[in-house]
Order: C-alpha cells, then structure tokens, then sequence
C-alpha cells in the first residue's frame, strides 16, 4: 500500500479547508431527474435567507440559489399510506412571530391533518411539519418528499457527531448528532440536516425524518436547509442547528494512515463561530502511544458572526505507531474540542504460506471503496465473513469469503418443505455466485431460548443443518456448512447439536467467544462460568478450549473450529468493554491465542465503528458503535496497529508450545515462523481482571487515555539470546532492539501487556499449559 494509492483526489485549497472529505467515502444516492415549477407567478409567495429564496405554489415549496436558480423542491410530508399531494400555501408566521411560508396540505384522510411551516433564519431554512392525527399512533418513519434540480444529482450522505466529556472523568466521547444530505452543485451546495435520520431510508423523492410526538395525537418533524458554497458537514450541522462554537479535524490521507515518518504528518482543522464576533482560541496537542507530547500549538483570531478559522498542526512522528490529536477552541467562556488519530503503518509483504490460522474480517458492512480494500490486505485480512467482494477483488486482494445467512426464524418453513427447499436452493446459489467457500448456517441461536439451556439445539441440526447438507450434496456443490455460531461457548446447546449429529453435516463449529473485563488468557473451568451480562461465561480462552474439547470427543473425523467473530469492544468509560490501549493489547493477544489452540479462522467483528444500519452514527451508550478497528471518522484505533502487529507476527506461523518460567505469574507462547523462532510473552502478576477498580453498582468507570500505561507490575528477567540483538514488537507493532550481554541473555521487562520477541532461546524452559 502506497502513499499515492491511500492519497484522495486533490482538491482546491478552499475547498480542502470546508468540503468533506467525507462525502468521498459517503453513502451516495443519485437522484432521478426532477424539473423545477416555475416559481416566478406573480401571485407566488416568497421570502428571503441569507443565499437563498424561497417560493411557493400551491403545496409546492421551491428553494432557490442566491442567483435565482431553483435547487429543490419540497412537496410535503409522507408518513404510510398518508401523503401529501397537495395543498395551499401563504406568508404567515412561525411559532416566535417570524415570517414564515406556511402550507396547508391536502392529505386525503381528515384523520389526519398537516401544516407545514418553511422560516428563513439568516443561512439556514427551518422545516417543520406538524402533524395531528386520531389514528395514528407514530411517526418515527415518516418522511420529507424532496426532489433536487436539475438532473443526475448526487445525494451525499454524512452523520456528524459532537465531542463530549463526561463531568466524572473519563476519556472524551462521541454524542449523536444530525443527520446532513448534499446536493452538490457547480460552486455551490444545498444541505438537508434532520436528527434521527436513517440515510437508508430514502429514495429519489423523499427521505427520512422522523417525527417525535410533542402531545397526544400531535408530532412534529423539523429539518433545516442551509444553501451554501461547499462545507465540511461538521459545519454546516452547526449552522443549521445555530451552534455558537464547532470544531473539525481531518487529513489528506485515507484513514489518517501515513506509510511512513519521513515528513511531517500534518492535521487540519477549522473551527466555526456561531455567535457575533469575537475571540476565538485554538490549542492543539499531539501525543503517542507512550504519552510524549510531540506537538503544542496555540493560535488566537478574531472570527465574525458565521465565520470560520482555519489552522494546521505538523508534527515528525516517532516512526511506526499511532498518534492523538486534539484541537480545543475557546470563545469566552465556551469551549469545544474534536479529536482524531494519525497513523504511522508502513508497507508490508505477507508471505505466501498459510498460517496455522488465518486472520479475517467479520464487518457486516464495507464501503467497498479501493483505499478501504487496500487497508484491508494490509492489515494481513484473507477471509471475510460476508460476500462483500467482487470476483476480481478476492483474486486481487489474496481474499477468501464466506457467506452468513440467518433464517428468519428456527420455525420459517415448519410444515412447508418445498419452500424450505426453495430458500436453501436460493441460498446455495447465492454463495456459489459469490464464490463463498462456507455457508454459515444461522448466527446466536442459542440465545433465543437463554444462554446455556440449549433450546431449539437437537431442532437445528434436524431441520435446517440436515436439509443444508443433504442440498448441497445432491447439488455437487463444492461449498462447506458450517454450524449456526454460539454466542460465547453454549455448551448446552452445543451438546444438544452434537448428540443429533451434528459432526455428520458439518465442516466447521462457529464461535463468538464474547469477552468481558478479563484478558483474553483468562480461562475458568466451565463449572464455575457465572451467567448474566456480566458474568464469566464471556471469556475467550476458556470458551474456545471448550469447545476443541467437545469437537474432539465426536465420533468421525473432526471438524474446524473457526471464530466468526471476535471482540475488543471499546465503548468509553464502561469497565466491563475494553479501555482503548487494553483493547489492543487484547487484539494481539487473543489472535496469538486463536493459532495456539489450532483455530481455523478468526474473524474480527468489526470493521468500522457504528452498526450497519446506521453507519455514521453515533452512541456513547450503545457498545455496537464501538467494535471497529477505526473510530467512527475513520481514523485508526490503536486496535488497528495491534491487528497489523498480530498479522505480521502470526504470518506463515506453526505454534510449538507455551513456555513455563519458574515465575509463575510469566506467560509466553513459542512459534516457528518463516523469519525464525518467535514468542509473544507477558505477565499476569496484576491478574486477569481488567478495570477491576471499578465502582460496584454502576457501569460507568473513568477510562484512562490510551497513552496511560495501565500495568503497575513490572517484572525484569534475564532469558537466553541467540543473536547480538532480541527484536521486541509491542502490541501497536513498534520495535526495538535489546542488547544482549557478553554471557548471551537479554534483559526483558514484562507486565500484562504482550510483546512479541525475535531471538530469544526458551528451549531451557519447561512447556506449560
């Protein structure tokens, strides 16, 4: 991967400075040829913004660039089978006495009624529509009918979030915020900005806003439209929403991924004042893995009513390695701030050879855009859970996928086999065209009827992993099944699958082995798993030797187990997901782990942060937005350093044993790889319990920065070198070189986070495990 190859089109410095980035990479819609109503009547109403006009006829209002030009059109509000076709429309008055268009729409039912009220406020049109209605009962899925003009417009799509600190301390977090929709035009743009927005939910003549009910029988959807010359979303929400201070932070480069530290790396950012002029202040800082500041950086500016600033950090980074930018603006007595991280990830060639696991991605979503592919193959990925992948990009990329469906229910079809048949035919020919290797039959059925009580076990294979396998059979089909995956090792269910003969229809036993607030390494014995939400059934080790330690007591020839997905959660300031650096020191361990105990696969869930139906959102309380390897901008976790790491290390890797130290708190792993003898060690003389000084009764615990070293233990030992130099990689993949001494030992210090080592000689110490 290139510098050029992850470097974005140029685009003008203006434009560099506000357009977004984003709306390169964004959800795009093109939008059917619309034609303008004529907006000039005489009898016509019209009010002005500032940049733009608008004008009504009839139910019709039409917004107009500031040279006259008509952009878009806004027909109404459609909510079900209700929809606005027409109506009448005058100068009145929004709720505060402002001037406004007010349009009575015809709904076809007098059921329901719906007012629409368009106000100029200075650069942003406020849209509300109030709706009354004896029948219905809610409006989350209405929508606005829009139609832009002229034709062959591009709808982008961006949801933008806020930065926020929690008054108890804690790392900064991301807070919903609204939903904004380009209509990019020559020089210049008309925005769509709605809260709770689902950009899924659109077509070329409308899209979603929902409604909220403000009394019985009454709801109200608000939008606002801002015309303006292109701009970064982050500031054009701050302007429909009348914020008094936003801030944003990007790069030229996809990702915030640089290949190397030669130059500077350099952040822009730009910050917005939404109040009458006044003194704005910006304060950056850059600091690594490690905590070093590598840059400081204040500027001050007088900025005017709806003016923007605009400032650059530059930095030299310490070479490979991860970096965290922040940008606060102070305006009196507000103050806001925006973060990002910068990458360092240098080129790297994997080998040809298999590894005794192979290293996948379990995103149930892709933007299918070629600087995500090339990240992808950087990051060592060869599998994919899902067929996101085109013929030419599996044989491009080195990719093998497989392909997840679940039913939509373990009842679908009871009583009706030649539909049955028909939904597994149409299935199998589904993956054969996508060139899936696996059929993942169904995902967490075991949940259905509660963890550990093997509801509807013996029933999945009879009816579903029989008929899968007697289909693909007759078909001649080269693809394998694999079992529906348990949501963390159910060994009631699995017991139940395997006693209906399970081994007899499948190639490979799926798994998602959840962890909670313990290292990946931690692996009770079965017996003393605790359920609930937070118990210690969720851990990773024990649950993956469980289950190697039920497939090998089937009769036959064993199956694969593979790991379908695979977890570092770092929801903020929540002591049972992962702190940002603890998760990735879980990413390379529990890869490391996963080859250790002969694992086919493991895939990691996910890609991205956010959740598919919403891919730009944001939630601070919801731990789905916060299962990527990126953070929600697209910028690198240091999971995504530490999933590279783990990649190199275990590439074309045969695990040989773990290592016993006469310090039994030490762990360590020994591989053979092409490059040599390699060990990942570490210590569990602070336990396995993580964020274990939490406070009983709350979930809340004040995550650490990613740059705080969270070990207190740290153990020196002196261990057999076979070189002049041990290479030592840490969980984010930076090296450094250990002297060895005139008697042939490296001094190597240890705590709870892994490290992997080149050149050391543990053939003296024992096999533990």
């Amino acid at each position: 991967m290139t510098d050029n190859a992850l470097q974005r089109a140029q685009i003008s410095r203006r434009n560099m400075l506000l357009a977004g980035f984003f709306g390169v990479l964004g959800s795009q819609l093109v939008l059917v040829p619309g034609t303008a109503p004529r907006a000039e009547a005489a009898d016509a109403p019209t009010l002005p913004g500032e940049g733009y006009t608008i004008s009504a006829t009839g139910g019709t209002v039409t917004v107009l660039d500031a040279a006259g030009v008509s952009r878009l059109v806004l027909r109404g509000y459609r909510l079900g089978t209700i929809v606005t076709n027409a109506g009448t429309s005058a100068v009145g008055t929004a709720p505060d006495g402002t001037a406004a268009i007010v349009v009575t729409y015809d709904t076809g039912t007098p059921q329901t009624s719906i007012k629409g009220t368009f106000t100029p406020r200075g650069r942003r049109l406020e849209v509300v529509f109030d709706i009354t209605s004896s029948t219905v009962t809610s409006a989350s899925s209405g929508m606005m009918r829009r139609q832009v003009v002229p034709s062959s417009v591009v709808e982008t799509y961006t949801g933008i979030a806020a930065w926020a600190r929690d008054p108890r301390g804690g790392v900064p977090y991301q807070t919903a915020g609204t939903a904004v929709y380009e209509e990019a035009f020559p020089g210049v743009s008309v925005y769509i900005t709605g809260r709770g927005s689902n950009s899924s939910w659109r077509d070329s003549g409308a899209l979603h806003l929902p409604a909220t009910q403000v009394q019985t029988g009454v709801f109200r959807a608000t939008a606002n439209i801002v015309v303006t010359e292109p701009a970064r979303p982050q500031i054009v929400g701050a302007i429909a929403e009348g914020s008094p201070l936003a801030v944003d932070l990007w790069t030229d480069r996809p990702f915030n991924v640089w290949t190397g530290a030669d130059q500077p790396l350099t952040v822009r950012g730009i910050a917005y004042n939404g109040a009458a002029g006044r003194r704005l202040t910006l304060k950056w800082k850059v600091r690594d893995f490690d905590g070093r500041v590598l840059a400081r950086r204040v500027t001050s500016s007088v900025a005017g009513a709806g003016a923007v600033t605009e400032d650059t950090v530059s930095f030299r980074a310490r070479g490979r390695g991860v970096y965290f930018v922040e940008l606060q603006v102070k305006a009196g007595d507000q103050e806001v701030l925006s973060r990002t991280n910068v990458a360092v990830l240098p080129p790297h060639d994997f080998g040809e050879a298999g590894s005794a696991t192979t290293i996948g991605i379990a995103a149930d979503y892709l933007f299918s855009t070629t600087q995500e592919r090339e990240l992808l193959q950087r990051l060592g990925v060869r599998w994919s859970r899902h067929p996101q992948f085109t013929a030419a990009e599996l044989a491009q990329y080195g990719l093998h996928q497989n392909r997840l469906r679940t039913p939509a229910s373990p009842e679908a079809f009871d009583g009706d086999p030649e539909g049955l048949r028909a939904y597994i035919d149409e299935e199998l020919t589904t993956a054969e065209n996508a060139q899936a290797v696996y059929y993942e039959l169904a995902n967490e059925w075991n949940m259905k009827g509660g963890i550990l009580k093997g509801v509807g076990g013996a029933e999945y294979v009879t009816k579903w992993a029989t008929a899968f396998a007697q289909r693909i059979a007759e078909r001649g089909s080269s693809l394998r099944l694999m079992s529906v995956a348990l949501a963390g090792m159910d060994y009631v269910y699995a017991e139940r699958m395997f006693s209906a003969g399970l081994t007899q229809h499948v190639k490979a036993f799926a798994l998602h082995p959840g962890r909670g607030n313990f290292t990946p390494d931690y692996a009770p014995d079965p017996s003393e798993w605790t359920q609930g939400s937070n118990g210690s059934y969720w851990n990773f080790l024990g649950a993956i030797r469980k289950a190697k330690e039920m497939i090998a007591a089937q009769p036959g020839e064993p199956i694969e187990l593979w790991l379908t997905e695979a977890y570092a959660c770092t929801k903020p300031n929540s002591w049972w997901h992962d702190t940002y650096r603890h998760a990735a020191e879980n990413v390379l361990l529990s890869q490391a782990l996963a080859v250790a105990e002969g694992v086919r696969a493991s895939l990691w869930y996910q890609f991205y942060d956010n959740v598919k139906a919403n891919p730009y959102g944001a939630s601070e309380t919801n731990p789905e937005y916060h299962f990527g390897l990126v953070m929600r901008d697209k910028s690198p976790k240091p999971s995504l350093l530490a999933f590279a790491a783990a990649s190199e290390a275990l590439d074309g890797a045969t695990f040989v044993r773990w290592v016993r130290f006469p310090d039994e708190n030490l762990r360590g792993l020994l591989f053979d790889t092409p490059r040599g003898p390699m060990s990942i060690l570490w210590s569990r003389a602070d336990g396995y319990i993580l964020n274990a000084d939490h406070e009983a009764g709350t979930s809340f615990y004040p995550s650490p920065e990613p740059w705080v070293d969270p070990w207190p233990t740290k153990t020196t030992v002196r261990l057999p070198a076979t070189g002049r130099t041990v290479r030592q990689i840490d969980c984010i993949g930076r090296e450094v070189k250990l002297p060895v001494s005139s008697g042939g030992t490296a001094e190597v210090k240890l705590d709870g986070a892994p490290r992997v080592y080149y050149g050391l000689d543990l053939a003296a110490f024992g096999s533990g495990e």
